[in-house]
């Protein structure tokens, strides 16, 4: 996905995973898979996930191990009335037979990448827009990109945007230096979190987490 500079509050905690399908996934994944994932903002800016990938290490047809990899996020500077977020961040940041944070070459580091991404809020009548725009660096030799750049919009109806039952309903269209994606996200009692995402219009992935406060 197209990274952004939006963060959840201070002390938000996900915990959750998600059905990746084979063409989301690098080139070591030619299956469909899934993920589970830990994610904390510990401060206003500053967030750090450890995501599990199930994969067949042995290619004996059953998931037999996870690829894990640490992901941050610091914010640089908080959105202002007339000028954007922005957020530096890498992804799949550690290996243990890699010594370059920035070398594509060698190592484990399947999803590994670095950022810079901004985000503005718009209030358009009764809609709620997010613009996400950010400039991405790859450090994994399993990935490629036809543009570093990628970007989305992100469109919720402020109707919805808070009911008994659920909360942030979001639609969301986004480049992803690849492809052109469409998803949507709905959170449902306060506290779980489910989403869709199609890529290329063709590819079908899906996820749920639950969210909670510890501050």
């Amino acid at each position: 996905n197209s990274p952004t500079a939006q963060f959840s509050p201070e002390g938000t905690v996900k915990i959750g995973g998600n059905f990746l399908n084979t063409n989301i996934t690098p080139d070591k994944w030619d299956y469909n898979t899934f993920n589970f994932f830990l994610n904390i903002t510990f401060f206003s800016f500053f967030e750090a996930a450890i995501n599990n990938t199930a994969f067949d290490l042995h290619d004996r047809g059953k998931f037999d191990n996870v690829d894990r990899s640490i992901s941050v996020r610091l914010r640089a500077l908080k959105e202002g009335r007339y000028h954007p977020a922005i957020a530096i961040g890498s992804n799949d940041l550690l290996t243990s037979n890699k010594t370059s944070l920035f070398s594509g070459s060698g190592g484990n580091k399947y999803f590994g990448s670095h950022y810079i991404a901004l985000s503005k809020s718009i209030s358009a009548g009764p809609f709620d827009l997010g613009l996400h725009t950010a400039y991405n660096i790859l450090s994994s030799r399993h990935k490629s990109l036809d543009n570093p750049i990628s970007g989305g919009i992100s469109i919720s109806p402020k109707a919805l945007s808070s009911t008994r039952f659920f909360s942030d309903l979001s639609l969301i269209a986004e480049y992803d230096t690849r492809n052109i994606n469409l998803g949507s996200s709905m959170m449902v009692f306060r506290h779980l979190y489910f989403q869709i995402f199609i890529q290329d219009f063709k590819y079908i992935c899906f996820g749920a987490h639950a969210q909670f406060n510890i501050f």
